[in-house]
């Protein structure tokens, strides 16, 4: 049903992007987005894990937990045109450093609280997702000279550790990303880049919860909007 359901939004998307270009083609060149280009990039994001918490004794206790967070990394991809309005872009982006704190069980969490004290405040832990890694494609229109509206589908992958009162170890984060934005570049190349994107991830299992076998299970995603200032050689 997810996967359905991100395949929907994902032909929705393409439809509208090519339904606004038709609209406004007047003044439109994909040429001049034909290349390789570079940008660095600073994102501020919001991230969510909804799940459960089951204690050693199977009581199980539903919750979210989440946080906000600032990433800065660089992408590097390659415009190809397709026509006198549509481009595809591929590319790769990587956050060059720091981490998220996407996840605490203190307080209002997927903790919640149960007779063993395995949770709540006993179980208190932190999530963070570093090196973030994504690998996409971009369906383009150039709406103008210099100009284009995009989407952007791709697969995203990130470490994810856990630290405090919790002894089993996380695997790695794997999902989808959907986001839409906006090119505006001079004619030297020089480019800014807006989008928006959310990126739905694989769900995540944690057993050994306070020195128990307790556990969390959740699925995390990951809301951000970003800026990029580039150069399209």
């Amino acid at each position: 049903m997810k996967k359905a359901l991100r395949t929907k939004i994902s032909t929705y998307a393409i439809a509208l992007l090519i339904s606004f270009g038709c609209g406004t083609m007047s003044m439109a060149g994909s040429g001049d987005f034909a290349g390789i280009y570079a940008a660095l990039n600073a994102s501020a994001g919001g991230a969510q894990i909804s799940g459960t918490h089951t204690s050693s004794n199977n009581e199980v206790n539903e919750g979210k937990v989440g946080g906000v967070y600032p990433l800065a990394g660089y992408e590097i991809g390659f415009n190809l045109p397709i026509g006198s309005m549509f481009f595809l872009g591929v590319g790769h982006s990587w956050t060059a450093g720091g981490s998220a704190a996407i996840a605490n069980s203190k307080g209002d969490s997927l903790g919640g609280s149960n007779s063993e004290g395995d949770a709540a405040a006993g179980s208190a832990f932190k999530l963070d997702a570093s090196n973030l890694k994504e690998i996409y494609i971009m369906p383009s229109i150039s709406i103008s000279d210099y100009s284009a509206v995009y989407v952007k589908l791709g697969r995203a992958i990130a470490d994810l550790t856990a630290t405090g009162n919790v002894t089993g170890t996380p695997t790695n984060l794997q999902g989808d990303l959907i986001g839409i934005g906006t090119i505006a570049m001079t004619e030297r190349g020089i480019f800014v880049k807006t989008e928006g994107s959310v990126t739905r991830f694989n769900d995540i299992r944690i057993v050994g919860i306070s020195g128990t076998n307790g556990r969390i299970e959740g699925e995390p995603i990951v809301v951000a909007g970003t800026v990029a200032i580039g150069f399209k050689f």
